[in-house]
């Protein structure tokens, strides 16, 4: 019995260490705010391994999104959508939009805005989000790169240095931006009406004393094109084209007597724009350029020759007549517009403003049959001058 005992014991002494070898070995994972408790086997052991690897890679990403020189903008970012573009009178296919800006940021102090889009960083275009982080993983806190920016129809560029993430100011919710800027607008062009109150009593006294009734003395309808375009801090740099005529004829015997007069104004536009809303736009500006009247004068029985040797224009002719009569004025217009944005590409314009403009020569000219031209003896010195009206479509703003 006493050797039974003994050997027992031996037995058990022998054992302890196999089986504390055999017990599951336990490892213990820290993944975020989770733990992991891996019990293993000698046969789990590569298992393991890629657990243990998992957990690393999980803590260098950790690391790396918190680096304290990792860049830090301050932004709520957005992918921009088309109706947002149309919207903001955006006119290109990429940026990205700020919905806020984080108080005491780098964009705080850069003065960024709600609704300001960012379109290019040095140089490259942005075109989503996804594009823009890995256009600015390459920086880090504290260096400076150029971010092009649109901002409700302006353009600019500005200088943004990159603030850290250690110093930043956590918010729940984006501060309520200031109200950002009220756009200008881009420009565009349009058919434009305009009623003139021209002086027409020299023309009717030249076109009455052969025959023909008068034009309209209390005003003309002119017709014409004008276009601008946005070319910095609300000046619009254009140009306008307005033109009228009318046409009469007269039997005379054999012959038939025709008058067709046109009025000419034209020139170079500049004007500065006030945005009043965001969809309602004052502005003052000025053409300079120039403007005539011109009288074609034409008696016609219908019969003309071939030249042959010998003949004279008259032959030809053969009692035919054509003559020019004109005066040329050099022209200034001060307007005043207002414009009201219906779309993005649609908008409602009304001006007002003064014709005047300068003869340099007095008296009126003559090209008799296209010859040269001659000075109109005892012609009046016809003023060029008046109040203009227009009202109609603008396609742009």
């Amino acid at each position: 019995m006493k050797k039974n005992t003994v050997f027992a014991v031996l037995l058990l002494l022998c054992l302890i260490p196999v089986l504390a070898f055999a017990q599951d070995e336990e490892t213990v994972i820290q993944k975020g705010d989770k733990t992991i408790i891996i019990r293993k086997s000698a046969g789990d052991l590569a298992e393991l391994q890629e657990l243990k690897k998992l957990n690393i890679d999980v803590q260098m990403k950790q690391q790396t999104d918190e680096s304290p020189d990792a860049p830090f903008l301050g932004i709520y970012p957005a992918d921009l959508d088309f109706p947002k573009a149309q919207a903001l009178n955006y006119p290109n296919t990429y940026g990205i939009l700020i919905t806020g800006v984080v108080p005491n940021s780098p964009a705080y102090e850069h003065r960024l805005a709600e609704e300001d889009i960012i379109m290019e960083l040095n140089g490259q275009r942005i075109l989503n989000l996804k594009e823009f982080d890995k256009l600015k993983a390459v920086y880090r806190a504290g260096d400076t790169a150029k971010f092009k920016i649109f901002r409700r129809g302006d353009v600019f560029e500005l200088d943004f240095t990159f603030g850290s993430r250690e110093t930043r100011q956590p918010v729940s919710t984006p501060e309520t931006p200031k109200k950002p800027k009220k756009s200008a607008g881009y420009g565009g062009a349009s058919w434009i009406p305009m009623w003139y109150d021209a002086d027409m009593v020299d023309v009717n006294e030249l076109i009455t004393s052969i025959g023909f009734s008068k034009l309209p003395e209390d005003g003309v309808l002119t017709h014409g094109f004008a276009f601008k375009g946005n070319v910095g801090k609300g000046w619009m740099l254009g140009g306008q084209f307005q033109f009228y005529g009318d046409s009469k004829k007269v039997n005379e015997g054999d012959y038939i007597n025709s008058m067709d007069y046109s009025m000419f104004v034209g020139g170079a536009t500049l004007e500065k724009r006030i945005p009043i809303t965001r969809n309602f736009i004052t502005s003052m500006g000025l053409m300079i350029g120039g403007a005539s009247h011109s009288v074609d004068l034409v008696r016609s029985n219908g019969d003309y020759y071939w030249p042959s040797a010998g003949q004279t224009t008259q032959d030809i002719m053969d009692g035919n007549t054509y003559a020019n009569i004109s005066k040329g004025y050099i022209l200034v217009q001060p307007k005043f517009e207002m414009m009201y944005s219906l779309l993005s590409w649609l908008a409602l314009r009304g001006e007002v403003g003064y014709i005047y403009g300068y003869g340099p020569t007095s008296g009126w000219k003559i090209s008799h049959n296209d010859t040269e031209t001659y000075e109109l003896k005892n012609s009046p010195d016809t003023p060029f001058e008046g109040f203009t009206v227009s009202i109609g479509p603008w396609f742009g703003f």
